[in-house]
């Protein structure tokens, strides 16, 4: 019976969310591929955004030229070298990444640059206790609905706590996600006050908590619409579950390397340590910093991006939401050389329960060659520490040493041990998905004919996040310019538009519990 309960839940579901993977594009095979004659085309920042958008516009016969702030690519994934030893230096990076499958977009573009094959695999997402506890997620059901049935096996939640009201009216907005609705109903809510009015069950609470922060803000911050929206993405948009893969070497060596030589292929012009500092609109053509383009691409973060548009000129028509963008709060990443290892058995990346600031541990020597070598050369191990949301009021200069003092509370195994080296960041250029803000985040168009955004900050018809978002509005950008000079659109590919249950009757317990919709 169990069986047959699961095979028409999976064929409902399939029926209902049809295939997982749509075309949100038009590729017209009749129109042309590439220019008769090249554009110039600027793009502005060299994250995945920024690579995407140069490499596929490059493609197709424009001359473009890259511009980088930094004295290196890749923006959240890139990687630079620091001495920590004379004479011989590390890579480090921003910090852990998970390439997800459902990331259709990316993998392509990965697939393209033939590096994924070295990606490794990893089914596991797991959730660390103080005192070596932990909820483990492994093995669990992939379909959407079963998926959150079998959350229930697993000890996340009891299903008498479900079923009860007021918890029972409030999670079905998770099956409810709507690119138009789901903002003007659930933008006005946190997710510490959406807990307060549903009453989570206490592990469910804490899923939900951890899942927040990987958008970069606290319970008390983060945007419900922003949750329901991540849920759907993650968990009820698709049946992959939460298997994902990650790079087995260094950004750097594992991809970063193969972005720059197809740049250079395709004859890229990329500009290192080259911040845009004046952009300017006039007689049909812009002018970055003295140079002549067509179309202008901004792929850089929401600081550089609002300062450009303040800075600029001839840009009159601009959205305005594009002179009000914020960072969200601010993030650390602490990468610790120890003398000692932890445990054996944990995945390359876990989660944790956060008590003060800690959210999440990668262990690097597992996960990466370059850093698995000097654990070999020295013994001990190479271990990462993440705060995605430090709270504000935590000072900049007491980061460092609560996280390390929380990683002890999980792994007690690491108490004593020696810390031979240490690489911190503490940075605050991520996009706020802050309560209320849904209205706020521009979409592609500027409002400026020839000059659009791409970003993980920017609003798209699709439910792409991170890096799907960052890789899909790159795509979405190039396509803008391709339609206005009648080529052919590039492939965008997307999970299901909107959620199980989007469309129907909301149930008067959830109005009731979740107040009126309010304007996005």
């Amino acid at each position: 019976m169990i069986w047959l309960f699961r095979t028409i839940v999976r064929l409902l579901v399939r029926l209902r969310l049809g295939r997982y993977r749509f075309a949100v594009s038009h590729v017209d095979p009749g129109k042309p591929l590439r220019l008769p004659a090249p554009k110039r085309v600027a793009v502005a920042g060299a994250g995945l955004a920024g690579l995407t958008s140069a490499i596929t516009l490059a493609e197709r016969g424009y001359d473009v030229t890259l511009y980088e702030a930094n004295g290196y690519i890749g923006g959240k994934v890139g990687s630079w070298p620091v001495e920590l030893e004379p004479g011989r230096p590390e890579w480090v990076s921003h910090g852990f990444h998970a390439f997800f499958r459902h990331y259709y977009n990316l993998n392509r573009l990965l697939d393209a640059l033939g590096v994924r094959q070295r990606f490794a695999a990893i089914a596991d997402y797991r959730i660390l206790l103080p005192d070596s506890g932990e909820i483990a997620f492994d093995g669990r059901e992939t379909t959407p609905v079963l998926n959150l049935l079998s959350l229930a096996s697993q000890g996340v939640y009891r299903m008498g706590e479900v079923l009860r009201a007021p918890t029972r009216d409030g999670l079905g907005v998770f099956l409810e996600y709507d690119p138009e609705v789901t903002p003007k109903r659930l933008d006005h809510l946190s997710l510490a006050e959406f807990d307060r009015r549903v009453k989570l069950p206490p592990r469910l609470k804490l899923a939900f908590n951890t899942f927040a922060r990987a958008f970069f803000a606290n319970e008390d911050r983060l945007s419900m619409a922003v949750l329901v929206k991540g849920f759907h993405s993650y968990y009820l948009g698709h049946a992959g579950g939460l298997v994902y893969d990650h790079p087995s070497d260094d950004f750097e060596a594992a991809f970063l390397v193969a972005f720059r030589a197809r740049l250079e292929a395709l004859g890229v012009k990329l500009r290192l340590s080259t911040p845009v500092q004046r952009l300017s609109h006039g007689d049909g053509h812009f002018e970055v910093d003295g140079a002549r383009f067509d179309d202008v691409v901004l792929a850089t973060d929401v600081g550089a991006t609002r300062r450009i548009i303040e800075a600029g000129s001839g840009l009159g028509a601009v959205d305005p939401r594009l002179r009000t963008l914020e960072p969200g709060e601010r993030y650390a990443v602490l990468r610790l050389w120890l003398d000692r290892a932890p445990r054996e058995g944990l995945p390359v990346f876990v989660i944790t329960e956060r008590h003060h600031i800690l959210d999440a541990i990668s262990f690097v020597d597992r996960a990466e060659t370059e850093s698995r070598r000097w654990v070999e050369d020295r013994g001990g191990s190479v271990i990462e520490l993440h705060c995605y949301a430090v709270p504000e009021h935590i000072p900049d200069g007491e980061v460092q040493g609560l996280l390390e003092a929380e990683l002890y509370r999980f792994l007690p195994e690491l108490s004593g041990a020696t810390v031979r080296h240490r690489h911190a960041q503490l940075r605050r250029d991520f996009a706020a998905f802050h309560v209320g803000r849904a209205g706020t985040r521009p979409g592609t168009d500027t409002g400026v004919a020839g000059l659009y955004c791409a970003g993980d900050w920017v609003n798209l018809p699709f439910p792409a996040m991170l890096m799907e978002a960052a890789v899909s509005s790159g795509l979405v950008a190039a396509n803008r310019i391709f339609e206005r000079d009648g080529l052919r659109e590039a492939l965008v590919e997307s999970i299901p538009l909107r959620g199980l249950l989007a469309g129907l009757p909301q149930s008067p317990g959830r109005k009731k519990l979740l107040g009126p919709a309010r304007a996005a």
